[in-house]
């Protein structure tokens, strides 16, 4: 697809906004700017879905039905959706609104947690806490086929985490899995971190450095169970990956690729061109719109 008007400009403006993230304050400043972006969101996520909220033994999770939802609550298809934000920022009424969209196309229950972050809270926080909402489904009877897993950014790296918990716990892995522009190699070893720095309209490398030191606190990055991408990818479900060609992150999604096929996954991959970084959240931009479509497409083609 021809990369839209609305998405070179956005480019453009990211790149002037774009600085290097390296100490604390800058993270306060950001979680602040964050806030505020998010600020905006409030309420949209009601328009298509009623919100409520389970208890998880460190944090909550939102519950989204869609307003005109009728079916079996447990045996109903469900959506477990691990959020972005380099595993140190949250945007909750952002994350609600995308997910209620996704809802309401699908006819599905949409489940968010908002697991604990860090440096507060370093590994294994965020991947205890997803891991055990997959368990709580599992747990209250919904069947592991009517379960789809979905994450972007630090999210698509906690999908690849949580798959090799569930195979590691010998639970019954999900209908399917889809991550958008993953995280998922702390070892940084994919071509694109390098290739793309100057290409990538809104990280740095040393950005993704910092965030590593904030995530890992003393942890192993070749550790499978740091890096995911590293684990085997035996026994995985349907995968579906999405990168853009232009950002520091795009290997994870075509290395994810390659070892899921070659594990015998069945696998789809699009690669965006020209795109910033989890462009799919960015509701304005016509390929947002259109990646979202495939994304329910290919969801609803493993239920």
């Amino acid at each position: 697809m021809k990369q839209s008007i609305r998405s070179r400009l956005l480019n453009f403006f990211l790149k002037l906004l774009r600085r290097p993230i390296w100490n604390l304050g800058q993270l306060k400043a950001l979680r602040a700017r964050f806030a505020k972006l998010d600020a905006r969101a409030i309420g949209k996520a009601d328009l298509l879905c009623r919100i409520s909220q389970i208890d998880l033994s460190h944090c909550q999770a939102d519950v989204l039905q869609p307003l005109e939802f009728s079916d079996d609550l447990i045996g109903a298809k469900h959506i477990l959706f691990f959020h972005g934000g380099a595993y140190c920022l949250r945007s909750p009424n952002t994350y609600r609104a995308m997910l209620a969209g996704i809802c309401s196309n699908l006819g599905a229950i949409g489940v968010l947690p908002d697991y604990r972050l860090a440096p507060e809270h370093p590994h294994p926080a965020a991947i205890d806490d997803c891991f055990e909402s997959y368990k709580l489904l599992i747990e209250k009877g919904v069947p592991a086929h009517q379960i789809a897993l979905l994450g972007d950014s630090a999210g698509g790296g906690l999908v690849l985490s949580i798959l090799d918990k569930i195979r590691g716990a010998a639970l019954p892995m999900p209908s399917s899995a889809s991550l958008f522009s993953p995280a998922g190699d702390w070892t940084l070893s994919g071509k694109s971190l390098f290739e793309n720095e100057d290409r990538d309209p809104m990280f740095r490398l040393s950005s993704f450095l910092f965030f590593r030191s904030l995530y890992l606190a003393g942890y192993d990055a070749s550790d499978p169970e740091v890096s995911p991408l590293l684990a085997s990818f035996d026994g995985y479900p349907p995968m579906y990956f999405t990168a853009s060609s232009t950002e520091l992150l795009r290997d994870v999604a075509v290395v994810g690729a390659e070892k899921a096929r070659a594990a015998g996954v069945s696998v789809d991959l699009d690669i965006w061109p020209g795109q910033c970084h989890d462009m799919q959240i960015i509701s304005f931009l016509p390929e947002s719109k259109i990646a979202l479509n495939k994304l329910c497409e290919f969801i609803a083609k493993h239920w």
